[in-house]
């Protein structure tokens, strides 16, 4: 039998995975709707979008979590009663909210795309509305899966949402271009895969928890036969007697004491007396409150961005459509850093769970302090890499991926923001870790604040370029501001991590040969592809060159020695390989003394 800490660190994996594979969709599909529908399209998407986000969060404001703490605590008690009572008042307080927050989207649309400064945008905001009346319910059911450690169903659940969204917006697109359907009507059908996904979201968790229902009776039928045969006649008719009278009832209405199974449980249940209904509600949202506070936090850059550029950008002299259109191009750049930090994220998210069974055995010990500290290192190489790349290669990416080459000074800044986005996504996973929920948020939330000054300072004057300088900026005030937090918790300090001037000149030097790889390779590759269509001359530019970037950084940071075996003898596949043989020969020979002895059972990287 696999021991709850095994079961629960296999959950989060695979909920984890599947939450990063969903956001890795929904971040893609923006490449082909960007490439169809055009920029005015795009941008009305990607303003609409970040709206749609905020309000889904408010609808649900915490209580999943809240659901599948309280959800755990029922169950580790033994009152499974209490537990179907739980997810009867959360479903009903969810979809309430749901369907308030849709009423008022809906009613207050006209407005809320006056304020963004686009009024072509009411329509796709009423579209977007539409998933509140489902995603709310949802998430209600997948934190009372998540309570019972059963963490298939969210996961499925979540793709199901994220690939019924894309494929509906496909779909819709196709459609609308082929009826030459204005960008407001294009943006608004597109905006319908909201509702569609959550649908499909809904529908997985119904289908998959009526079969999980179906399992556990059966379990509990099994288990009581068993006990059932070995009573006494007359006690056995006793406890059948007490279970008929307070029979839970499964989803389809079955009365689920008519198995044997039930009868134990149900006794149980019976004499226990249940708390009154308000006084749950206020438990829920008492646990839902602090959680949603910092829940909120997240989509506000991208909420900042959608009730502010667009109108400094008019103030500055542009039309309501220009202004829009200037969004979708700053919005290309916006997708590149979400896939950067979303990377840095996904894999720190690894971390949290052992940071956290560490805290609670006692305290951080030497081996979770020093994977910590070379989860923040791997932020620093990661996230200086990518804002080197982006900048010296946003042109040829720019028009491999978006077909022209509009924004790409904006793009090029952005790549700045990957360094702060990186180290941020990485600090806020590891305080989490450490059971510090509220730094992170909060620390956001002052950088959300930071991004909205200097897009009122910078925008009308340098345009998209100046926001995505503004958000560069606001990135790097959240990065630094975990990175104190960090250490004042003596979170990042462990035996032999490479820190101080050693460190920063290791770094540097990987950066040159980056910078010479990659910058090197453009150069010869625009020249060797001038003939070719521009967009097939890009992507043979950006291509190769972001691979020799990434090998020559690579290299360079093994050559130095910033990373030596114990570092990668920890990824899948390595210890022993040839690759590891390959890479001992580029570490200096003076460090070579110095690396671990080879793990039991393979083979000498000298050999």
């Amino acid at each position: 039998m696999k021991s709850p800490s095994s079961q629960l660190m296999r959950g989060a994996a695979l909920l984890g995975g599947a939450a990063l594979l969903s956001k890795l969709i929904g971040t893609l599909q923006k490449i082909p709707l960007q490439n169809l529908a055009g920029d005015r399209v795009f941008g009305l998407y990607s303003a609409v979008y970040a709206l749609a986000v905020m309000w889904m969060t408010l609808a649900a404001a915490g209580v999943p979590v809240a659901v599948s703490a309280l959800v755990a605590e029922r169950i580790a008690a033994g009152d499974e009663r209490g537990v179907r009572r739980l997810l009867r008042y959360a479903a009903v307080l969810l979809s309430a909210s749901g369907l308030v927050a849709f009423a008022a989207l809906w009613a207050a649309a006209d407005t809320l795309a006056a304020w963004m400064g686009a009024p072509e945008a009411a329509d796709a905001i009423r579209a977007s509305s539409l998933a509140l009346l489902a995603a709310p319910l949802t998430a209600a059911l997948r934190g009372y899966s998540q309570g019972r450690l059963e963490m298939g169903r969210p996961a499925l659940s979540q793709l199901a949402e994220q690939c019924a969204r894309v494929a509906f917006m496909l779909c819709a697109l196709g459609w609308a271009l082929r009826r030459d359907w204005s960008p407001a009507a294009t943006a608004a059908a597109v905006h319908g895969g909201l509702a569609a996904g959550a649908v499909a979201g809904l529908a997985a968790m119904l289908i998959a928890g009526r079969r999980s229902w179906r399992r556990r009776a059966d379990r509990r039928a099994a288990g009581a036969a068993t006990a059932d045969a070995a009573a006494p006649p007359r006690k056995r008719a006793a406890v059948a007697d007490a279970a008929a009278a307070s029979a839970p009832r499964s989803p389809d209405g079955t009365d689920a004491s008519r198995t044997p199974g039930a009868s134990v449980d149900s006794a149980a249940a019976a004499a226990h007396h249940p708390e009154p209904g308000r006084v749950l509600l206020r438990r829920i949202v008492r646990v839902a409150l602090p959680v949603a506070a910092g829940s909120v936090v997240a989509p506000l850059f991208g909420l900042i961005d959608a009730f502010t550029l667009p109108r400094l950008l008019q103030s500055a002299g542009a039309t309501a459509s220009a202004a829009i259109s200037a969004f979708g191009e700053y919005n290309r750049g916006i997708a590149l850093l979400q896939l950067v930090s979303m990377a840095a994220g996904g894999a720190a998210a690894a971390l949290v769970p052992s940071l956290t069974m560490a805290r609670s055995g006692g305290g951080i010990d030497a081996e979770s302090g020093a994977q910590a500290a070379f989860a923040m290192r791997l932020a620093w190489w990661f996230g200086a890499a990518a804002a080197l790349g982006l900048a010296l290669l946003a042109r040829p990416i720019n028009v491999a991926l978006f077909a022209d080459a509009h924004g790409t000074a904006a793009m090029a800044v952005l790549g700045a923001a990957a360094l702060g986005a990186a180290l941020q996504a990485v600090s806020a996973a590891v305080l989490q870790g450490l059971g510090d929920l509220r730094s992170p948020a909060l620390h956001l939330a002052l950088a959300a604040l930071v991004k909205a000054a200097l897009n009122a300072a910078l925008a009308p004057a340098y345009g998209i370029a100046g926001a995505a300088a503004a958000a560069a900026c606001a990135y790097g005030v959240a990065a630094a501001l975990n990175l104190r937090a960090l250490r004042r918790r003596a979170a990042l300090t462990a035996p032999g991590a490479d820190t101080g001037a050693g460190a920063a000149w290791r770094l540097a030097a990987a950066l040159a040969a980056l910078a010479a790889a990659a910058g090197g390779g453009r150069l010869a590759l625009t020249a060797l592809t001038r003939e070719l269509a521009p967009r097939a001359a890009a992507a043979l530019t950006a291509l190769p060159c972001i691979a020799l970037g990434a090998v020559a950084f690579a290299a360079a940071l093994i050559a130095a020695g910033a990373l030596g075996p114990r570092e990668w003898r920890a990824l899948p596949g390595i210890a022993g390989s040839r690759a590891e043989r390959w890479l001992m020969r580029l570490r200096p020979a003076s460090r070579r003394p110095e690396g671990l002895p080879p793990h039991d059972g393979e083979a000498s990287p000298h050999r």
